[in-house]
């Protein structure tokens, strides 16, 4: 996996870009601004998150949760949350 960077001000300098986000309110920070439901569990899963690969992903829009899916691409904002559940679990 690459790590995306941002430019500051002046534009010399690069910085890792680090976007905040929770899966399962654990903290993850996640280094891209588009990634695959698969690389949001896997980046989760390498910091500690409570989940596994074969979970179902979503992530928080408004007051309801979107399934991503293992191959949908969607975009990272600072503070989403995501919510990964076991795929048999009908809470």
């Amino acid at each position: 996996m690459t790590i995306a960077t941002e430019q500051l001000n002046d534009g010399k300098n690069p910085r890792p870009l680090r976007l905040r986000v929770t899966v399962n309110n654990h903290p993850v920070v996640l280094t891209e601004r588009r990634m695959t439901g698969l690389g949001i569990k896997q980046a989760a899963i390498a910091q500690g998150a409570a989940i596994e690969v074969g979970f179902q992903l979503s992530v928080k829009k408004g007051k309801h949760y979107q399934v991503v899916g293992d191959t949908d691409t969607i975009a990272i904002h600072e503070g989403q949350d995501f919510l990964a559940v076991a795929a048999d679990d009908n809470s």
